[in-house]
Parts: C-alpha cells; sequence; structure tokens
C-alpha cells in the first residue's frame, strides 16, 4: 500500500524536472510568504508565455494555481501570487509551467507558511554582495546549513551603481544566478530593501537620476507585494514569523527630498509616510521583538569622509530611541549593514529607550573587508573584520517568555559573535 501511495503522489506532483534554462532565465525565487499568501517570481525567456505556478501539498496534491502572461514592459519576469487554499504553518512543494510544459520542478523548490500563532523564527539578514566579490558559494551554503525560514537582504544586492534600466535589469539577473544563491532562493522566502549602490550610486538618497527606473527595476526582480507609501514612493514593508516582527526600511528613496517631521528646519531621512508608518506599526505590533532594520548604520562611527549614516540625521535616530521609550515599546532590536564589517553595539537606556538598544551589522556577504570602518564607538561590543558573513537570528516562544539568539557566522560556519536575549528583559525598567 505503501508503494502504491508513493507511486499516486510522485503522479500528482509530476516528474522531478530541472530548471529548464533556456524557458526560465532566472529564478524561481521565493518571494512573501505570509499566513495566507505565496508569492512566487521567475523571469522567461520571452513575452506572451503563459507562466503558471502549481502549489502542491504535502501529499503532492495541487493547492492552487497561479497564472502570468509575460510581458516586455516588465523584462519577461511575472510574479505568481497564491491565496485560495494557503494555511499557515503548512510547508508545500512547486513547479512552474510555461506553456503548459514544466520548465521548473526541482526537488528543493519548497515553501513553508508561518503560523499563525507561537512558533519559532529562524532570519538570516545579509548585505553587500556583488559578482566581483562573491566568487563561490560558500556564504551561501552556510546560510542554507542554518535551515532560515526567512533571507532578508539590506541592500548592496547586488553592486549596480547606475540607474539605468537596463544595467539594472541585468545586475539583478546575475544576481539571482549566483552559484549556491540560486538553490536557497528558490526554497526560502526572500525579502529586500535596497542601499546606495543598488538604489543607484555611492552614498546617495533622494532625489538621483532616473531613480524611479531603479525602483522599477527592484518592483520587477522581487515579488514581495505591495511597497513603500502606495503612492510610488519607497520600497519599505513589514512581515513576521512566531515571535519577531521585522520593520525594513528604505533609508534612502525619502532622504533630504523635504523637511524633518521631527525638526522641520532640517533634511528628512525616513520621510513623513514611512515614519508615520513605523510608528503606527511599532505600537501595535503584538511580537514580543521587533527588529528595526535598514541598510544605512544607526551610528556614526565611520571611515574618514564617509557622512553616509543614521547621525546624519540625528534629530529622527535619538527621536526614534525616544519614541520607544515614550511609548513604552519593548523587545525592540536593530540591524544594518553596508559598512563591509560585522558589529554589535549596545545603546544605552540613557539615549532615550529606557532599556539599551542593540544594532548588529551584518556586511559583507562578499569578500571585501573595509579596514578603515574599524572605528572606535562608546557603545561598541564587537567589531569583525570578517570576510563572507551574515547575522543568524533564531526566536522561539518559550514559557511565559521568549528567546531570541543572534549570531554573526563566516561562510566557513563558524560563529564569531553571539548574544542570547529574553524578551521580559528587553522593556524599561520599573
Amino acid at each position: 500500500m505503501s508503494i502504491l501511495l508513493f507511486c499516486f503522489s510522485m503522479l500528482l506532483q509530476g516528474p522531478n524536472v530541472d530548471i529548464d534554462r533556456e524557458v526560465i532565465t532566472s529564478g524561481p525565487v521565493v518571494g512573501r510568504v505570509t499566513t495566507d499568501q505565496i508569492h512566487l517570481w521567475c523571469r522567461v525567456d520571452a513575452p506572451d508565455r503563459k507562466v503558471e505556478g502549481v502549489l502542491l501539498d504535502g501529499e503532492g496534491r495541487e493547492v492552487a494555481r497561479a497564472t502570468r502572461v509575460s510581458s516586455a514592459l516588465s523584462d519577461f519576469t511575472v510574479d505568481l501570487t497564491f491565496s485560495a487554499g494557503v494555511q499557515g504553518g503548512k510547508s508545500y512543494r512547486y513547479r512552474i509551467e510555461v506553456d503548459g510544459e514544466i520548465a521548473a520542478g526541482s526537488k528543493d523548490q519548497r515553501i513553508e507558511t508561518p503560523p499563525a500563532g507561537p512558533g519559532e523564527a529562524r532570519f538570516v539578514f545579509g548585505s553587500c554582495a556583488s559578482n566581483r566579490y562573491v566568487k563561490e558559494d560558500g556564504v551561501w551554503q552556510a546560510i542554507a546549513n542554518r535551515k532560515p525560514q526567512q533571507l532578508v537582504f539590506l541592500g548592496d544586492t547586488p553592486y549596480i551603481d547606475s540607474t539605468e534600466l537596463e544595467r539594472q535589469r541585468s545586475a539583478y539577473r546575475a544576481f539571482w544566478k549566483y552559484p549556491g544563491l540560486d538553490r536557497l532562493a528558490r526554497g526560502t522566502a526572500i525579502a529586500a530593501t535596497w542601499d546606495d549602490h543598488d538604489y543607484g550610486l555611492n552614498d546617495a538618497v533622494g532625489e538621483i537620476s532616473n531613480r524611479h527606473r531603479s525602483r522599477r527595476a527592484f518592483l520587477e526582480y522581487h515579488a514581495m507585494g505591495p511597497l513603500g507609501d502606495g503612492k510610488g514612493g519607497g520600497i519599505y514593508t513589514r512581515f513576521r514569523r512566531g515571535p519577531v516582527e521585522v520593520f525594513l526600511l528604505d533609508t534612502r528613496w525619502y532622504g533630504k527630498t523635504g523637511p524633518s517631521p521631527l525638526d522641520p528646519d532640517q533634511p528628512t531621512l525616513l520621510g513623513v509616510e514611512q515614519w508615520e508608518w513605523l510608528k503606527e506599526g511599532l505600537k501595535n505590533s503584538t511580537a514580543p521583538f521587533k527588529i528595526i532594520s535598514s541598510g544605512m548604520i544607526f551610528n556614526g562611527s565611520v571611515r574618514p569622509g564617509k557622512t553616509d549614516h543614521w547621525m546624519q540625521y540625528p534629530y529622527e535616530r535619538n527621536g526614534l530611541l525616544q519614541f520607544i521609550g515614550e511609548e513604552e515599546i519593548p523587545g525592540v532590536l536593530i540591524v544594518t549593514g553596508d559598512i563591509h564589517r560585522c558589529r554589535h553595539l549596545s545603546y544605552p537606556p540613557a539615549e532615550g529607550a529606557g532599556y539599551p538598544i542593540d544594532e548588529w551589522i551584518s556586511s559583507p556577504l562578499g569578500n571585501s573587508v573595509i579596514e578603515a570602518a574599524n572605528v572606535a564607538h562608546p557603545a561598541l561590543v564587537f567589531d569583525g573584520g570578517e570576510k563572507g558573513v551574515f547575522l543568524s537570528i533564531e526566536a522561539k516562544d518559550i514559557e511565559g517568555d521568549a528567546e531570541l539568539w543572534s549570531r554573526l557566522i563566516k561562510s566557513d560556519g563558524v560563529t564569531v559573535h553571539e548574544k542570547r536575549y529574553l524578551a521580559s528583559e528587553l522593556k524599561p525598567k520599573e
């Protein structure tokens, strides 16, 4: 009977088909995954292709089907979105059919939806990856070994340094085919924001020439659902798994585009809409841990001459800490990237939050370390000049509390620095 069931399951799933690179030229990539919705992304070779995603349950039965037609307007990319039939806390397989033929159906095409209630969360955060620096798949294999449910890119992923549309698109096409990342991305939910080099120019914020092209390419090559302010600006978003909610900020689009909502005599970093969105989200979040994340680092200890950091906007940086303290928002951590060093800082309660707020800097995924970025700071706990490094965050609900481990890990799997947190300890003391 077990053999018959196995054969029936394989019949329902269809054959195990490696990705046909003549048809699917980039991807597939798992995008936004929630308790009731799944996004898949891929790029095909031509316009007017009928691209269908088929979602399968653990028994190989078809759960849902999503269909898109490729178009030159979106560079032949498609976002396949599943809603009906998707449930939280489930494991699914999927395949992609193009014009009725299976074009991607390998065994590692899997999706895990987060549970609606308590559960575990496994995140990896990383930044600064370029084919100029990431020559082997070691860092991606080390990430895969952590079995993350969510991979979060904090920008410069990849380096583009242009707002020309075809250069943007070409860089993303190549990025999703990096050896190792291609396998990881088709079985791990991906979220991303940009930093300066994928926004368009080194240290750039705000109104740079043709920045709308960068946003267009970003949306084409990431299947994350609605992003930004809903008016065509920014790419910020939020998502939750288990005891962790991530607020993934855009520290590029709004920079210096108007007065700050915290000081009308100074230029903004986050912009009015994003600032209000962040405040409301933090106040309403029921997650024991809240991670505020951006590409731009949260402190001003940088290499000589660098002005690209939150302390260029101290009224918003310090205002955020004060808001956390005034509203008594517990469980906040900060995760950033950009500077080609991995670091851990702990800002004291007196800075405004009422309890220590730790920043973890995860950079670089690639092999380019900047020694000049090893700059002293009174809150510095750890500094590492490590190649191929990423931040692993693992959290779970425990009886009456929640626990989180934060670890900086190298591409050889060695942990270079770690810390354990309890949610009950991340709040102002009475």
